[in-house]
């Protein structure tokens, strides 16, 4: 029979913490002067040690604030520097103000739909699919009973543009996704409803209407799309991801592939009748995610997220891409922009064995230029290029892989105390949390798992997530409520000076007593510079005790010890007296080490520490006892007794003052 799951660590079977203090009537009198005795001489305060904790929960009302009605569909809309985000709902969009040091208040604008001709009473809604700036107002659009429609909103006052096609979906759980830049807006949503099933990728609004051929994608899922503004204005580039439907139909070979694409934001159309109104300069390329070293294949793309470099150079901007595996494991693989600008510039066309023309397909004309028929054709018959675009680094392997399933990124670039950069992801589980992940910009593929983020009240899928790196906020929405999230979640982690600097969390540092956040006003933090042995920067040199815990277990009961494995780079160990019981080593895969007891016998009675061992760090994380049934009882009657004492003492020690006092 396998164990209890982690979440129940403090519970064994037949086991229970043990209660508060009891007295049994007819106790023998030299038992219970006994027991006073022993209660006097131990009277005192037991030691305040707080336990460390990864787990940060954000407080009802400051933080979190519920919407009062399920949104089954929320869009996330947030302008840096603002203490205020927009939530897109269901006939509605709300306005959630977040003041720092004060209670969060939401504002709602009701928006109607029009039902027309609709008949299905889901999709009859209005769900707000895009929020958007435009001008000095909002720019608002929703599915309005399947006749997409959108609304300017300024300073609370709405106003209908009528209906607007590709600007949102017809259904809100269709795949759909907006790009807008400058007076240009780019869209994958369809105009037509029942006649406009192949998705496309067009410009809907600019100088001329493109979209892609129906041929070079296979039901695509599109993911992300940007443009990127390269040295010559001819040469900019529209990149977007997507995953679609392998090719390959070897019963061995993944259902998807996942895919980068790339058009030139100048592209006038073709010359001929079949190309004049396409992309011209379309190619794709393969994304690989793979670990040779655990022959581990990610090849579901599910979220990306553009890094721009703080230099300006359009090449260095880091593309973080989250993929899946079949088993919904996960990895994170990161990409430059100027790796993928070079396979597009330089690969030859997958199953295209002849000499390529001039100019060669996907190349960006200056002067309005349009593209040749032939060159087209090539393209539009050979779309993907034969290299694949593979992960930043010498090793071209992912940053990192897990066993959690994540489903959107986010990621902060910022810099230490003490000059350092580091790259902060913010990973969203199936489980409704979010993971925060340190990268170090500096040592190659140096990562560490830092805390684990519960946004919302209620755990549900998160369906929204913006990043605000001016203000070091999180936003991030659910059916039932919005949340948001500092960056510097310094107070969640105990163990004094040692527990905070081992945490090795860029945002913090120690200053006069506790963890604090190293953008504290008017403060000196203390970081380590030594990322191996961080805890020496600190001027005590003991780390703190872990608390004692006691529990009462019956013989042959089944109990198990769990212990957070705080570190990814520590050893922990489970020791019994002299003996130790279970140790796991780093990389294990469970985020607890477990110690079970099958069967429990005298022998197992006793203290148990769970040790965490990190270079000459030794911490003692957690500290149990565990008591039969007996000694339990001893406990008890040992308590009572030492709050009798306490009550008698206090009863004489007035009447002692008193007299003391009268003579």
């Amino acid at each position: 029979m396998s164990p209890p799951p982690p979440e129940c660590a403090a519970l064994g079977v037949r086991g229970a913490r043990i209660p508060g203090p009891v007295v049994r009537s007819g106790l023998p009198l030299r038992l219970l002067l006994l027991l006073l005795w022993a209660a006097a001489a131990t009277q005192g305060h037991p030691r305040n040690v707080p336990r460390i904790s990864t787990v940060w929960k954000g407080r009802t009302g400051k933080d979190q604030v519920e919407f009062g009605s399920a949104e089954p569909h929320t869009v996330l809309f947030h302008e840096p520097g603002s203490d205020s985000v927009w939530v897109g709902g269901r006939s509605k969009v709300y306005l959630v103000n977040f003041p720092e040091g004060k209670n969060a208040s939401v504002q709602t604008v009701n928006i109607g739909s029009t039902k027309g001709s609709c008949t299905d009473k889901r999709d009859c809604e209005n769900y707000i699919t895009l929020l958007e700036r435009q001008g000095d107002g909002l720019l608002v659009c929703g599915t309005n009973a399947r006749r997409p429609s959108c609304w300017s909103l300024v300073n609370g006052t709405l106003e209908s543009l009528g209906e607007r096609r590709g600007y949102a979906p017809f259904s809100p759980d269709e795949n759909s996704l907006v790009l807008f830049d400058g007076d240009e807006v780019y869209s994958t949503i369809r105009k037509q409803e029942y006649n406009g099933k192949i998705p496309r990728f067009r410009r809907i609004q600019g100088e001329i209407e493109l979209y892609t051929s129906d041929t070079v994608m296979q039901n695509p899922q599109f993911i992300k799309a940007t443009i990127v503004h390269q040295d010559q204005a001819y040469n900019d580039k529209i990149y977007y991801f997507f995953r679609e439907d392998n090719p390959d139909k070897n019963p061995e070979a993944p259902l998807n592939v996942s895919r980068v694409a790339q058009l030139c934001r100048g592209d006038q159309g073709g010359e001929s009748s079949l190309s004049v109104s396409k992309w011209n300069t379309f190619l794709k390329a393969m994304l690989v995610c793979s670990d040779p070293t655990t022959n581990k294949n990610f090849n579901r793309l599910q979220d990306v997220f553009l890094l721009p470099d703080p230099n300006g150079q359009w090449k260095d901007t880091r593309v973080y891409g989250i993929f899946s595996n079949p088993w919904n494991y996960s990895a994170v693989c990161v990409y430059s922009l100027g790796d993928i600008d070079k396979v597009f510039r330089t690969s030859s066309l997958k199953g295209y064995h002849t000499g390529l023309p001039n100019p060669r397909p996907g190349k960006c004309l200056p002067d309005r230029q349009p593209i040749p028929t032939e060159t087209f054709q090539v393209a539009d018959s050979h779309p993907e290029v034969a290299q694949r675009v593979e992960p930043m680094g010498p090793l071209k392997t992912p940053l990192f892989h897990s066993k959690y399933h994540y489903q959107k990124v986010v990621v902060h670039r910022m810099k230490s105390s003490h000059g350092e950069i580091f790259h902060v992801l913010y990973l969203t589980t199936d489980r409704g949390t979010i993971h925060k992940v340190v990268e170090s910009g500096e040592r190659e593929h140096s990562v560490i798992n830092i805390i684990e983020i519960q946004p919302f009240r209620h755990a549900t899928t998160i369906q929204a997530m913006s990043l605000d790196a001016d203000r070091r906020k999180l936003y991030v929405s659910s059916q039932w409520e919005v949340s948001q999230v500092p960056l510097d979640l310094c107070d969640v982690y105990g163990g004094g000076c040692h527990g905070c600097l081992m945490a090795r969390d860029p945002y913090c540092g120690w200053d006069q007593g506790h963890c604090v956040s190293i953008y504290s006003p008017h403060r000196s933090v203390l970081q380590s510079i030594n990322p191996e042995e961080p805890h020496k920067e600190c001027p005590n040199p003991k780390p703190a005790e872990a608390p004692l815990q006691k529990v009462s277990l019956a013989k042959n009961s089944r109990y198990y010890l769990s212990c957070p494995m705080e570190s990814r780079h520590a050893t922990y160990r489970w020791r019994h007296g002299e003996k130790v019981e279970q140790s796991c080593e780093p990389g294990h895969q469970s985020p607890n080490c477990i110690l079970f007891i099958e069967n429990l016998t005298d022998g197992h009675y006793g203290h148990y520490y769970c040790e965490g061992q990190e270079g000459s760090y030794l911490h003692k994380a957690q500290h149990w006892q565990l008591l039969s049934e007996d000694e339990a009882k001893a406990e008890h009657l040992l308590g009572r007794a030492q709050a009798l004492v306490a009550f008698l003492w206090l009863g004489v020690l007035p009447t002692l003052v008193l007299g003391l006092l009268v003579h």
